[in-house]
């Protein structure tokens, strides 16, 4: 494997190790549909699974940083047997002694979409800073046009880009402990004494007792004690915290209160993409309670039970233990019934009912790519699961991947959540579709 993909993940997914984050999501797209075991013809489910586990990885900043930063792993003995390369900036490709992997976020917005979206990789210091200001001032013209998590995303965003962007310190000390060992490799003894300075307080307790052997040694060998101690390029200064301080809070102190006091009702998903608000198709009647439904309609039977708002509707394929959940705020005048089906099968993993004005809960999806549709009725049928009349149904844009995560110590799902408003010509049309594709099972 490539020292830069040291367990092959991004080979599996067939990108660079360079690759931005919408490289890697539509790779992942496009290979999972021809590699799912309902979907192709050649039937490979050990190549689907480990597309899936790659991308597990290489879709969350954070363990991607980790992963990168563990090609670089070295011993003391490997020096006695070759040189080392020190630890490069991805930026401007020269080598850089306390090197960092860091997660820098721009945050893009467009009425009622907002999303992150992560810039790492290894930097020095200097191009940092650089790609610091650079994020934070793409999202300062950006970011904040998106109600209502275009505001908050942004602050976030320009804060975390101005105080250093999101780091691990494992992975910091990992890349520090290498270049201590690669510039001993290359004769280096003071440089690599520093390093090792720095090394023998890492968390990792093997790497601290290495270090505290190495620093020994160097002395042994002639290093100055008393030149141990590097300067920490990494400081903030105080002119470049302002700077970004300002972006984050110059612009929003007017623009946040606007938004928020005009906005009723939101919805958030976790993860890096942002709340979707969509303007769902106007009603052709108003909403009524079911005994004036009833009324008005005497030749058709009935639901004579309304379901609750978040009541699955039939069977579905939900998990009993764990999975993800997918919230709806109804803000339309009818009530609304919800699908949730498989993108690459078509199948109906499940429907729930959801009432006007209120909003309904589901639990236990199972990983995989998914899109959400919902159509809007009068009155339900006798059997309580479908309108007697659709007034409109749609489809919300795009396709939602839900991956779990699995750390030493939890089980981390995902959260979705879509916001329904009954808007004629509202800003976000949603994907119409015909009722006969809404019923179809």
């Amino acid at each position: 494997m490539s020292n830069t993909d040291p367990q092959g993940l991004y080979k599996a997914l067939g990108v660079q190790s360079s690759a931005t984050a919408e490289e890697i999501k539509s790779a992942y797209r496009t290979l999972a549909k021809e590699t799912h075991p309902d979907t192709s013809q050649d039937v490979s489910s050990d190549k689907f699974h480990r597309i899936s586990a790659a991308y597990e990885v290489l879709n969350d900043p954070l363990r991607r940083a980790e992963y990168d930063s563990s090609a670089y792993q070295a011993s003391a003995q490997e020096t006695k047997k070759r040189v080392l390369d020190p630890i490069c900036c991805s930026r401007c490709g020269q080598a850089t002694a306390q090197p960092r992997y860091v997660v820098f976020f721009r945050v893009y917005s467009f009425i009622v979409i907002t999303t992150r979206r992560p810039v790492q990789g290894i930097f020095c210091a200097s191009c940092a800073k650089k790609e610091g200001l650079k994020s934070s001032i793409i999202t300062l013209f950006t970011g904040w046009w998106g109600a209502p998590w275009g505001p908050i995303y942004s602050i976030g965003a320009i804060l975390s880009n101005g105080f250093g962007g999101k780091h691990e310190r494992s992975a910091d000390e990992g890349m520090i402990w290498y270049n201590a060992l690669a510039f001993l490799s290359r004769g280096d003894l003071q440089l690599s004494y520093a390093l090792a300075m720095q090394s023998r307080k890492a968390l990792d307790k093997d790497v601290a007792k290495d270090a505290t052997k190495l620093l020994a040694q160097l002395e042994k060998a002639g290093a100055d004690p008393r030149q141990g101690k590097l300067r920490n390029p990494w400081r903030t200064s105080m002119l470049y915290g302002a700077g970004h301080l300002l972006m984050a809070f110059a612009l929003p102190g007017a623009l946040a209160l606007g938004i928020f006091a005009s906005t009723q009702g939101s919805g958030a998903s976790t993860g890096y993409g942002g709340s979707r608000l969509y303007a769902s198709p106007p009603s052709s009647t108003t909403y009524q309670s079911s005994v004036q439904k009833a009324v008005t309609t005497p030749d058709v039977p009935t639901c004579t039970n309304v379901p609750y708002s978040g009541q699955l509707l039939g069977p579905g394929r939900l998990s009993t233990t764990d999975g993800h959940s997918l919230e709806i705020r109804n803000g339309s005048s009818g009530d609304a019934i919800i699908k949730v089906r498989a993108e690459l099968s078509g199948a109906v993993v499940a429907a729930f009912f959801v009432r006007s004005n209120q909003t309904g809960q589901i639990t236990g999806i199972p990983d995989g790519l998914y899109t959400v549709q919902y159509a809007f009725g009068d009155a339900l049928d006798v059997s309580c699961r479908r309108f007697v009349q659709l007034n409109g149904a749609g489809q919300f844009p795009g396709t939602e991947t839900l991956q779990t995560e699995r750390t030493a110590t939890q089980i981390i799902t995902q959260v979705l959540s879509y916001t329904l408003y009954a808007v004629p010509a509202g800003n976000v049309a949603p994907h119409s579709i015909s009722a006969q594709d809404f019923e179809r099972q």
